[in-house]
């Protein structure tokens, strides 16, 4: 199933069915997606409105970041449940089975790195959203706080999908850096969108 071939109806028909693919993970990536999309509306408002000239180049460069993240995210869609159907094929296999102890700790890191990934590119997205507030079309501030509440939520989503798999590490320091890792991008997007909707509502 490719995640990002999916129409809306059917992604929804699709995540609500006893299955494991598209899952949490998935959610948490289109999540993101729609966040991005929102930015990148705010910002098509605002391109080529005289009030805005002296950012039009940021503002061009900003829009083809959050194009550039939005793919990512629906591709990490596709990556995260491709990473959980492997580990789960693993699970069913004993604990001393020959390719379950070969491919464990690559698997278990692949279905880590794609929601981590999502971590990342949602703080990086608030992070640019926060510079938009005074050189957008405040007309639109109500998206660019709905586009940062949902890369908030997409990030703390995400960490969750982290978490799960940290316990199948073995690694104490390895857990430690890659959930404290999750944790502050999760807190960052926080604090960032509550600047935003600071911002946006004045």
């Amino acid at each position: 199933m490719e995640i990002q071939e999916l129409q809306v109806e059917a992604l929804l028909r699709n995540l609500g069915e006893k299955q494991p693919v598209p899952g949490g993970g998935a959610a948490a990536s289109v999540t993101a997606a729609l966040g991005l999309a929102a930015g990148r509306m705010v910002l098509a408002y605002s391109l080529g409105r005289p009030e805005f000239a002296a950012h039009e180049t940021n503002n061009q460069a900003a829009i083809q970041q959050l194009e550039a993240w939005r793919d990512e995210a629906m591709a990490l869609a596709d990556a995260d449940a491709t990473a959980f159907q492997a580990l789960a094929a693993l699970w069913k296999l004993p604990k001393d089975h020959p390719t379950r102890i070969a491919d464990w700790h690559a698997s278990v890191i692949a279905a880590i790195d794609a929601p981590l990934a999502i971590c990342r590119v949602c703080r990086q997205a608030c992070e640019l959203l926060a510079k938009l507030p005074d050189r957008t079309n405040p007309m639109l501030a109500s998206d660019l706080a709905v586009a940062s509440i949902l890369l908030q939520a997409a990030c703390a989503a995400a960490a969750w999908n982290v978490r799960i798999n940290l316990p199948s590490l073995d690694c104490d320091q390895e857990r430690a850096r890659i959930a404290g890792e999750a944790d502050e991008n999760v807190e960052r997007c926080r604090e960032l969108t509550g600047h935003i909707e600071t911002s946006c509502d004045s």
